[in-house]
């Protein structure tokens, strides 16, 4: 048991994240308490204390887990939204999962637009049973997709991994929930799936070079 810096505030025990918990920052990913701790650490160091935490939507994928999308500020004035995977019974939830991104305003009025729009190819890509094109044109090159504590990078791994929607009996809608605008580079989205997965999903979308929106990250159970 150690103490460590929890966004900036003191935590006196490592309980309230999972021995394999995952962080994801601008900077990159963040694998167990060891690695955790040192990032933490060094955001309290940079942005000071965290307060005035939260909840903007949150969502029960089963009785021991469900997804959150929040917001806190630091003493310095900063603001970050975040999205958080709690797992374990209401009185001793811990975060597997935890991505933090700075806050600023998104100038493009259409955002939420070209999101819908990406959404729906990514529903029609699915529908047509085409696996490898949905990756290879909705995920970015380093996308991360995480299920069961499970890590995997890059298409390839992706594309094996969603092989089952080319079976012609598979079928799926992705209904949103909560759709935050992070900043101009970063949009999370949490909502439920229909058809023949009927469970939460969780999304990070990450603006390209070209102006187009791909998945980041994206997280179901």
């Amino acid at each position: 048991m150690f103490s460590y810096t929890c966004l900036g505030q003191e935590v006196k025990n490592d309980s309230e994240y999972h021995p394999n918990v995952v962080g994801l920052a601008k900077n990159g990913i963040f694998q167990g308490h060891d690695v955790l701790k040192n990032h933490l650490s060094s955001f309290q160091n940079k942005h000071g204390n965290s307060h005035d935490f939260k909840t903007l939507h949150k969502i029960a994928v089963h009785d021991k887990m469900h997804y959150e999308i929040g917001s806190f500020q630091t003493e310095n004035g900063d603001k970050f939204a975040q999205v958080i995977i709690w797992v374990g019974n209401s009185d001793a939830e811990q975060k597997i999962l935890e991505a933090v991104y700075a806050v600023s305003p998104n100038k493009d009025t259409e955002v939420l637009d070209k999101i819908t729009k990406a959404r729906n190819k990514w529903v029609k890509l699915c529908n047509k049973h085409d696996a490898e094109k949905l990756v290879s044109e909705l995920y970015t090159d380093d996308a991360i997709y995480y299920n069961r504590g499970r890590i995997l990078r890059g298409h390839g791994p992706l594309s094996t991994e969603y092989s089952y929607m080319n079976s012609s009996s598979y079928s799926l809608q992705l209904n949103p929930k909560h759709v935050e605008v992070v900043n101009e580079n970063i949009v999370f989205e949490v909502g439920r799936c229909s058809g023949s997965y009927p469970l939460p999903y969780l999304l990070i979308w990450k603006k390209q070079a070209d102006g187009s929106w791909k998945i980041y990250m994206d997280s179901n159970y």
